[in-house]
């Protein structure tokens, strides 16, 4: 299924719908926050699954929505039971922990703007790709979302991002975040 920019694929007390993989894109997951707001909780990219991955029928528990144009492969809420891909669901999930992990270890371990080095070298390593300057992030991603990832301000994210591209540690447009030198930029790590 072809899914356009910024189109919800299913919203957080919908129904079960499935499960879906990634063919091609990305895809964010947020939750709701108590005061209504949402929270990013998962950047997806190609080959990740997501959804009502074990056949719960239970309602969804987070939103899903389209990071750009993204085409999906869909399987009805009672399909994954008895799934032939299972060692794919396991891969992506297991990817998804190990982000998760890395997550909560920056945020109780870590200042700000290590967090948010640290936030980038984990983007590079499971969405990115090499590129003629360093490390490239394939995926379009807004301060704000940076920001929510690493447990910061948006404006504190702006400051850093700037200050290390005067410093020559990344570049970056709307179209992308390039990592120049790595190894300075885990040294913010500690």
């Amino acid at each position: 299924m072809q899914v356009r920019h910024h189109a919800t694929i299913y919203q957080q007390g919908d129904a079960a719908c499935g499960a879906f993989c990634v063919l091609d894109g990305h895809v964010k997951l947020t939750r709701l926050r108590r005061d209504g707001s949402a929270a990013m909780v998962a950047l997806l990219k190609v080959g990740d699954w997501f959804g009502a991955l074990d056949g719960d029928p239970q309602a969804c528990a987070e939103t899903a929505v389209a990071k750009g144009s993204v085409r999906l492969r869909r399987l009805p809420p009672d399909a994954t039971r008895s799934l032939a891909d299972a060692d794919l669901i396991i891969e992506s999930l297991a990817r998804r922990q190990r982000f998760l992990e890395l997550q909560i270890e920056a945020l109780t371990r870590l200042d700000v703007q290590a967090r948010l080095a640290a936030m980038l070298l984990h983007l590079a390593h499971f969405c990115g790709q090499n590129c003629r300057h360093g490390h490239e992030i394939d995926m379009r991603l807004t301060h704000e979302e940076l920001a929510e990832l690493s447990g910061i301000s948006r404006q504190v994210t702006t400051t850093a991002l700037n200050q290390w591209r005067r410093n020559g540690l990344l570049h970056y447009t709307r179209a992308y975040i390039c990592i120049d030198d790595r190894a300075r930029l885990a040294a913010l790590l500690g």
